[in-house]
């Protein structure tokens, strides 16, 4: 597909390796990709994702914006398998770069990073002309964005409870080849590497500690990224949509709403979630709980495993533009966490959601940020 550049423009390539479809991609991807281009007037963003399957247009419609500035495009990619694994996402890459003028790159966690990094010393052997300083079309710089720890975090989904036989060592050596991934991505570039000079993006203090101790990244290269952190909704503006939302949903203006967005995924803690909420109520009946998910009937299920009356809980599947109206309602978001390293360094959505709104936070001092925070 070609677009339209202006030859003005800052051009920058955003690359997503885990596609379109994941559930933060408009929150955490695309609002903060249009809030750039409206801060800065002289720049153009092209948004590259890595798909298994190239959505249809519906789809990219739908999740994407349209955009002056704004550009799309799509590349194969392969379930991960070891570093060969990338040779389509690569090769996609280096087509795209070699067609496109491109002054910057952002990699979007550390499989995307990967990416960059093969594109980019591919196309500097192939053009070593590029690489000098008065090129007249400069390799572009490179900025890895840390949003976890990929290989903790297969760990922490594939393998807990594993021990042994034939599952466990595929595993394992999943694991393995995601953590000397990450080494390779994050650690200090040696002036022999290509691209030596690359910056990071790390979305927690904790997570800038971790990439040093364990990765050995050059701290001085590690910035705590703050464009994607939503912006503070106004305490008039939530004052406002408290008092639409309780109206609608019929919570008495006296009670205390207990809110949570987010799945009834295990590592979220939903059941210890709605067991902590009942523990409130049970010490004042004024107590109500307002859900904002996709699963619904799992929620409906646990729930009434509790002898609590359904007028003390409201559970609600709500478009992502009306999240901060329902949160508004609430007075605390809970958010709680088992005890794992991924937890630890991480930076929740749903934690910049309630902060957003200004509710507390109940937590269970599972996350660095939440816990130096509070101790402050």
């Amino acid at each position: 597909m070609a677009y339209q550049y202006d030859e003005h423009n800052k051009q920058l390539f955003f690359l997503v390796y885990d596609g379109i479809h994941n559930s933060v991609f408009e929150s955490q991807v695309v609002m903060p990709l249009l809030e750039q281009l409206e801060r800065s007037k002289n720049l153009e963003i092209t948004l590259v994702c890595f798909e298994k399957k190239i959505p249809d247009e519906k789809t990219i419609t739908s999740k994407i914006p349209s955009h002056n500035r704004l550009h799309v495009m799509f590349c194969r990619r392969w379930s991960f398998l070891g570093k060969y694994s990338f040779y389509p996402a690569v090769r996609g890459l280096t087509k795209i770069l070699l067609a496109y003028r491109c002054h910057a790159i952002t990699a979007r966690g550390p499989l995307a990073g990967f990416v960059a990094f093969q594109t980019l010393a591919a196309i500097a052997r192939k053009h070593p002309d590029r690489l000098r300083k008065d090129a007249q079309d400069p390799m572009p710089t490179l900025t890895v964005q840390a949003r976890g720890l990929c290989a903790e975090e297969y760990r922490y989904a594939n393998m807990r409870g594993l021990s042994r036989g034939l599952t466990y060592v595929i595993k394992k050596k999943i694991y393995t080849s995601l953590a000397t991934l990450e080494w390779e991505v994050y650690r200090n570039k040696r002036k022999t590497d290509y691209p030596a000079h690359v910056m990071i993006e790390a979305v927690s203090p904790a997570l800038k500690q971790y990439l040093v101790d364990h990765f050995r990244a050059d701290e001085s290269k590690i910035i705590i990224a703050v464009n994607d952190i939503p912006p503070q909704v106004s305490v008039d503006q939530v004052a406002t949509w408290r008092e639409q939302a309780r109206s609608e949903l019929a919570i008495p203006s006296d009670a205390v709403v207990y809110c949570y967005s987010g799945s009834f995924k295990v590592w979220q803690c939903a059941q210890q979630t709605v067991a902590a909420f009942v523990y409130e109520y049970e010490k004042n009946a004024h107590a109500c709980m307002l859900i904002l998910t996709q699963d619904k009937k799992p929620f409906e299920a646990e729930l009434a495993k509790y002898t609590i009356p359904h007028s003390a809980y409201r559970i609600l599947t709500v478009a992502p533009s009306d999240l901060y109206f329902y949160l508004s309602a609430g007075d605390y978001g809970m958010l709680l966490r088992e005890s794992d390293v991924i937890n630890w360094v991480s930076r929740p959505t749903k934690m910049l959601e309630y902060k957003a709104v200004g509710l507390k936070i109940i937590h269970n001092n599972t996350i660095a940020w939440l816990v130096q925070r509070s101790s402050i």
